[in-house]
């Protein structure tokens, strides 16, 4: 397995009754593995500076993205265009269900970096939380 060190942008925004949230932008290193037809992206995600970061790891493969997320929250959400699905949020203050629709996945990765772009709607508890959109662009990067 290939394993290369990256430079990573994400962006991301969150849309609830037609209004967006204050988006979100993070830089950071991680690892783009690369093994046959399958791309796993691995970094630490550092959205709150008062709370210990969190390892993500994405495995795409095909038109699928498997998000997995450790820490004191974590989850796993699995992304398939036009594909539901369902799982639990797990935090410091209990567990709630979870919910993924998504709308858009498209991702073109090679050794040299490459781009990721998402868009879903999340339902926590039942209940619609938010549209998600998601790019995520990462170069490959020499120390």
């Amino acid at each position: 397995m290939q394993k290369i060190p990256v430079l990573i942008t994400l962006n991301s925004n969150a849309y609830r009754d037609n209004e967006a949230d204050e988006p979100v932008t993070m830089i950071t290193y991680g690892t783009l593995s690369i093994q046959g037809e399958k791309y796993t992206v691995d970094y630490d995600e550092t959205l709150d500076e008062n709370l210990p970061a969190q390892h993500v790891s994405l495995i795409l493969e095909g038109d699928s993205m498997i998000m997995n997320r450790e820490g004191d929250y974590s989850t796993q959400m699995i992304f398939t265009r036009g594909g539901r699905y369902e799982g639990q949020y797990f935090t410091p203050y209990g567990t709630m269900e979870l919910a993924v629709f998504c709308n858009r996945l498209k991702w073109e990765l090679s050794e040299n970096g490459g781009s990721i772009a998402l868009s879903y709607q999340m339902d926590i508890g039942g209940q619609f939380a938010a549209t998600h959109e998601m790019s995520i662009t990462m170069f490959a990067h020499n120390g």
